[in-house]
């Protein structure tokens, strides 16, 4: 039997007769095997090549060589061919580490002079890919593996045809680019929810994605939670306006809230939710993912509300002006003011009846932005 890569590739039943063999010329059937598996792996079914590759396992040597290399190749083909082949099991058999060459670590380069990915490095991306598609797989090792939540699509024009692009975020607020095609739906059911995304680096740290598959957990399982109030919906745009109470201002797409929140919810101006701030480092715009939606008491409970007392109040024009007692906690937006002026329309229309100076009451209230430009105070409802 000759032992080299290109010898001719054995029919099945010189293949069975030669593994029955086996013990008596390992490495001139761990050849055959090779040659088989070349030719058919693709053709044969993930049973038939997983046996061949454990029949391998048998008779191999727990040395470097180039039979061993082959193998180790064509086991990172049949993972991408077979979901149900189990890549970290079958090298942990062979030791996979301790059977490659030097040059099996080195970048190889093609007859078109491009350098090409190490075997080294694409047995590491397959178990990357395996890892990613296996969550009870991950380990330690797994650190390339991140949970993602897509935030917006976007479009551009690329050699005259319209490509699109995801803008993903992570916990940690690092921001990456994927394109639609990367994805396990259509590109009108991307956004708003979390994949499981491989990710690779470059010598100069630049990262990106190779991989997406959905994932099993949902924005708050990646995310903080945070208590919000909705401030205004754009119809024209589709944008859910939102603040917490450190006066922080979020955005939240409308067409994300069928994939965080019960079929048929709606949201409306007003209303106090849970939400998952998304935001990209360096980023001055903040998205949100809305993840529940609270009740009145329990709005006004979790997200935090100002005494004051009021010190004017004009019915005619429907507006007080009021005076917090509460203290007044230092917020990254600014400095909210111990005094200011609200519009009664905030209020119940039976407790605007009794505005009058000195009556105690409760602001909800934030820093906003204003026409011109300043933030100031913002009172969003009084109770």
């Amino acid at each position: 039997m000759t032992n080299n890569q290109d010898a001719k590739v054995p029919s099945w039943e010189e293949l069975v007769n030669s593994i029955s063999t086996g013990s008596s010329h390992p490495e001139a059937t761990c050849w055959e095997i090779y040659r088989y598996l070349r030719q058919n792996y693709k053709t044969i079914g993930s049973e038939t090549s997983r046996t061949l590759l454990f029949a391998y396992i048998k008779l191999r040597t727990d040395k470097p060589s180039l039979i061993n290399s082959c193998m180790m190749d064509m086991a990172v083909k049949i993972s991408t061919t077979y979901t149900d082949f189990q890549l970290p099991r079958f090298l942990d058999m062979c030791n996979h580490t301790s059977c490659l060459r030097d040059e099996d670590r080195q970048k190889q380069k093609g007859k078109d002079g491009k350098l090409y990915l190490s075997l080294q490095e694409r047995i590491d991306r397959a178990l990357q890919s395996y890892r990613l598609h296996h969550p009870e797989a991950r380990n330690e090792n797994s650190k390339d593996i991140i949970s993602m939540y897509a935030v917006s699509l976007f479009e551009k024009i690329k050699a005259g045809r319209t490509c699109r692009f995801v803008k993903m975020v992570a916990a940690n607020g690092m921001s990456l680019i994927a394109d639609s095609h990367q994805f396990p739906c259509r590109p009108y059911e991307i956004i708003g929810k979390v994949y499981d995304v491989s990710v690779t680096s470059s010598k100069e740290d630049n990262k990106r994605i190779v991989e997406i598959v959905a994932s099993t957990k949902a924005p708050s399982h990646v995310f903080p939670i945070k208590t919000g109030y909705i401030d205004g919906i754009d119809e024209t745009y589709g944008h859910i306006h939102i603040f917490d109470n450190m006066s922080h201002h979020y955005v939240a797409d409308r067409k994300t809230i069928t994939a965080t929140l019960p079929a048929r919810t709606t949201v409306q101006k007003g209303m106090f939710i849970q939400f998952c701030p998304i935001i990209s480092n360096g980023d001055p715009f903040k998205s949100a993912a809305i993840v529940n939606i609270l009740d009145r008491y329990k709005g006004h409970e979790s997200f935090g509300s100002y005494s004051a007392k009021i010190t004017y109040a004009n019915p005619a024009q429907h507006y007080i002006r009021y005076t917090i007692l509460s203290d007044i906690p230092t917020t990254p937006e600014g400095t909210i003011s111990k005094e200011g002026f609200a519009s009664t329309s905030t209020m119940k229309p039976d407790m605007e009846k009794e505005m009058t100076v000195g009556k105690n009451i409760q602001l909800i209230l934030f820093l906003k932005r204003g026409i011109n430009g300043q933030k100031s105070n913002h009172v969003a409802e009084i109770y």
